[in-house]
C-alpha cells in the first residue's frame, strides 16, 4: 500500500512538470522530446515546420493542443506562449552548415541566419530571457539545460577559423549569459558531434578542453544521441546535475559503454561538490 502511494506520488511530480525543448525537431531535440515524453513529462516542442513535426515528432494536429508550438528562437516573443508555465527549458539549437570536406572543415560555410553569433549567442539570449520572463515557477526554482560545445577556452582556435564563425567565442557567450541569468544551469560542451546509436561508446567527461584535442587517435566525436540521453537526463533531473558544466566526448575504441548516465555527471563534480563521492565534505 505505502510502495503504491509513493509510486502514485513520484509520477504526480513527474506529470506535472513541463519541459520546453527548442529545436524539437532536429536529429538531437526529437530524441529528447520523444524520451521525456515517454516518461511521463508534459512537453512542448519548439518548432519552425508543423509538416517536419509530424514526421519527425509523430504528432497529429501539430498545435499547441498537442504541445507543439511554432516559434522562432531567434525571436523572444514568438516563444512566449511556449514557456508560460513552464518548469525547465532543454536548449538544443545551434549553429548550422556544410562542408565541402566536413572530416577536415574544409570549405565550410554557415547557412544564412545560422551562424554562431545568431545561434549560440543571441538566440541563446532570446530563449533564456523569454523564458525566465514568462508566468511560471520562480526563476530560482526553474532549471535551463544547455547543449554547448567544446574548446571555448582556447582562442581563436581551428573551430573559430570555420567560415571566420567564432563558433567557440560565441558558444561562450551564450553560456556565460545562461550562468549569470539566475536561473539554474546545466551546460554540456559536447565535442564534434556524429551518428550512431547510443549507448555503445563509453563517454569521456573533462573541464576546460583539457585532455582531448580532434587529432587524438583513442577519443572519437560523441554521437548525438548520447548527448541526447544527457540532455533527457539533465532535464527529468535537475536537482542532480544543476550548477555543473562540462566537456564531453567519447573513446575511439576500447573503454566500456556507458549505459547509466549518471555516472556521467558524477564524473563531472568536483571534490568539493556537496553531491560528489569523490570527496569528503568538511563541515
Amino acid at each position: 500500500m505505502q510502495f503504491a502511494l509513493y509510486a502514485l506520488m513520484l509520477f504526480s511530480v513527474v506529470d506535472c512538470r513541463t519541459v520546453v525543448i527548442t529545436g524539437a525537431t532536429g536529429q538531437t531535440g526529437s530524441a529528447v522530446y520523444l524520451a521525456l515524453k515517454s516518461q511521463g513529462f508534459v512537453v512542448r516542442g519548439v518548432v519552425r515546420n508543423v509538416t517536419k513535426a509530424k514526421h519527425v515528432l509523430g504528432c497529429n494536429k501539430c498545435d499547441e493542443s498537442e504541445g507543439i508550438f511554432l516559434g522562432d528562437v531567434r525571436n523572444g516573443s514568438t516563444l512566449m506562449g511556449a514557456m508560460a508555465g513552464a518548469d525547465t527549458l532543454v536548449i538544443a539549437t545551434g549553429p548550422a552548415y556544410k562542408c565541402k570536406i566536413p572530416s577536415v572543415y574544409i570549405g565550410c560555410k554557415y547557412y544564412k541566419g545560422a551562424d554562431p553569433k545568431t545561434m549560440s549567442w543571441l538566440s541563446v539570449k532570446a530563449q533564456v530571457t523569454a523564458f525566465a520572463a514568462s508566468s511560471g515557477p520562480a526563476v530560482g526554482k526553474r532549471h535551463v539545460t544547455l547543449m554547448s560545445n567544446t574548446m571555448t577556452t582556447q582562442p581563436d582556435n581551428f573551430l573559430d577559423k570555420v567560415d571566420n564563425g567564432f563558433g567557440c567565442f560565441y558558444g561562450l557567450q551564450g553560456e556565460v549569459f545562461l550562468m549569470n541569468s539566475g536561473v539554474p544551469f546545466t551546460v554540456i560542451k559536447a565535442s564534434g558531434l556524429t551518428d550512431g546509436e547510443p549507448s555503445k561508446q563509453e563517454i569521456v567527461v573533462g573541464h576546460d578542453d583539457q585532455g582531448w584535442t580532434p587529432m587524438n587517435p583513442n577519443e572519437a566525436y560523441i554521437r548525438r544521441s548520447d548527448v541526447s540521453r544527457l540532455l533527457t537526463y539533465a532535464a527529468a533531473n535537475p536537482a542532480k546535475t544543476q550548477g555543473l558544466r562540462f566537456d564531453v566526448t567519447a573513446k575511439r575504441v576500447g573503454g566500456q559503454a556507458t549505459l547509466d548516465v549518471s555516472k556521467v555527471y558524477e564524473a563531472a563534480m568536483y571534490p568539493w561538490d556537496p553531491r560528489s563521492f569523490k570527496g569528503t565534505m568538511v563541515v
